[in-house]
């Protein structure tokens, strides 16, 4: 799931004294990398070279992604605003930026459906209601109806919502005080899904309260890059080693099928990580961090909004047409049908989400 509360390129942090002038562009083309990864979770069983073997041992990991969409998500926003908050004009941002394409991908999907002439009871008001007013995942039964990657989109829905809340609680402590609170509660997060995971209770991986640690770290993660990335700054040598320790000691986790590991990584365990990563990314600046900020690379990642809410209604259309026309192999199909996808985003990026994000901040300003 994309980070739906992202500004293309983030504006210069404000309300520190020596961050004027800051800007992390860099990190656009990772939401990018991050949908693509999304997408090849969900159809690596039929593309090479996804589908090896020894490859589909690290993609089927692919899913927690939608992991580092919630921390980055949750760090932008406190990096792209203040801790004084106005309200209306930040639900209405917020609106505008994720539901005009989030409808229509759900429309779409909906059209899709009923065009295959499926069961009657497949399209229920129960269904397109939850769905539309983004609170399905809330619901153990309607979780991933129709466009199902659209769950993360209803957790992001109730993370915007609190934010806000959140951060007017956060100013009032220290720095220090709000790491061990959110640090304290990851923790907790962590047991309580481990505990009900281990029960069979598997709903839980698409329950927003279940991802509301992930988000929350980001949080707390962008007020101290904001307050001291500078310090950031002199221990980025330090950073960049303890990530790669985390990483070698990750890919032995996935290689060796660590039980533990493979059963409970999706719900924010890897958190940590993704916030090291982010650090990395936005204090980098040797040639393959200027790379990142070069425009083919922004637009990618501009995109990739639609290249997630999309990747389940393009592909009925693209594997159903193909399927009753040309016939190319399955790994054709995929490759095929990404370039669909990612055309189709941009499509829609332009004549969507666009206008109706500027209009709809217009008339409900």
């Amino acid at each position: 799931m994309i980070d739906q509360a992202a500004a293309v390129i983030l504006p210069k942090v404000k309300n520190v004294p020596g961050t004027q002038g800051i800007s992390l562009p860099q990190l656009t083309f990772t939401r990018f990398i991050a949908a693509i990864c999304i997408v090849i979770f969900h159809f690596k069983a039929t593309a090479f070279p996804f589908n090896m073997y020894s490859v589909d041992n690290f993609v089927k990991y692919f899913n927690v992604s939608v992991s580092y969409f919630f921390a980055l998500s949750g760090f932008i926003l406190v990096i792209s605003g203040s801790d004084k908050i106005n309200y209306k004009k930040f639900y209405i941002n917020r609106f505008a930026r994720i539901y005009p394409l989030y409808l229509f991908a759900l429309l779409l999907t909906l059209l899709l459906i009923y065009n295959a002439r499926t069961p009657k009871d497949t399209l229920s008001f129960d269904k397109i209601f939850l769905s539309a007013f983004l609170i399905q995942s809330w619901f153990k039964k309607y979780a991933l109806v129709y466009n199902f990657p659209a769950w993360s989109l209803s957790a992001e829905a109730f993370f915007y919502l609190i934010f806000p809340i959140v951060i007017f609680y956060f100013r009032n402590i220290s720095l220090k005080t709000e790491i061990m609170i959110v640090g304290t509660f990851w923790v907790i997060m962590q047991t309580i899904v481990i505990v009900m995971l281990s029960n069979g209770n598997d709903y839980i991986t698409a329950h927003p309260i279940f991802h509301l640690s992930t988000f929350l770290s980001g949080v707390t993660a962008g007020k101290l890059f904001r307050d001291n990335w500078y310090l950031l700054k002199r221990k980025l040598n330090k950073l960049g080693f303890i990530l790669l320790i985390l990483i070698v000691g990750l890919m032995f986790l996935i290689y060796s099928k660590n039980v533990f590991f493979s059963a409970w990584y999706s719900n924010g365990l890897l958190a940590p990580v993704f916030i090291l990563f982010i650090y990395i990314v936005a204090l980098g600046e040797n040639k393959i961090f200027t790379l990142l900020k070069s425009k083919p690379l922004q637009y990618l990642g501009e995109i990739s909004y639609g290249i997630y809410i999309l990747q389940i209604p393009v592909a009925i259309a693209v594997y159903g047409i193909v399927d009753r026309t040309v016939k190319l192999s399955p790994t054709s199909t995929f490759y095929f049908y990404v370039l669909i996808l990612i055309i189709t985003s941009a499509i829609t990026h332009e004549c969507i989400e666009k206008p109706f994000r500027k209009n709809i901040k217009r008339l409900l300003s």
